[in-house]
C-alpha cells in the first residue's frame, strides 16, 4: 500500500468510525466525499457531537427521495453516487 493509499484508507476510517459505522467494504474516497457533504450539511461547529448526532441519524434513517436508507447502500456504487449526488444537491443546489 502506498502513503498515499494508506492516508486515504485511515481518513475513510476516522469518518467512519464518527458516523459509527465499519470501513468494510465502503469505498473509501466516496465515503469522504460523503462525509463531507454531510459535514457541510448537518455539522455544527459549536457542537460538533450534536452535528455527529445528526449525521448518524440522516445515515440511518429511510429517505424518501432516494427511496432506501442510505446506510444500508453504502458499499453499493450506483447508489453511493445517487446518495452523494442528492447531498451536494441539497446543500451547494
Amino acid at each position: 500500500m502506498t502513503d498515499a493509499e494508506e492516508l486515504l484508507k485511515n481518513a475513510a476510517t476516522k469518518a467512519a468510525n464518527i458516523l459509527h459505522m465499519p470501513l468494510g467494504d465502503i469505498d473509501p474516497t466516496q465515503l469522504l466525499r460523503m462525509y463531507a457533504v454531510l459535514y457541510d450539511m448537518l455539522g455544527l461547529p459549536d457542537d460538533q457531537e450534536r452535528g455527529d448526532e445528526q449525521m448518524i441519524w440522516w445515515l440511518n434513517t429511510h429517505n424518501n427521495h432516494l427511496g432506501f436508507c442510505p446506510a444500508e447502500r453504502l458499499t453499493d456504487e450506483q447508489s453511493m453516487s445517487k446518495i452523494i449526488g442528492y447531498l451536494e444537491s441539497m446543500c451547494y443546489g
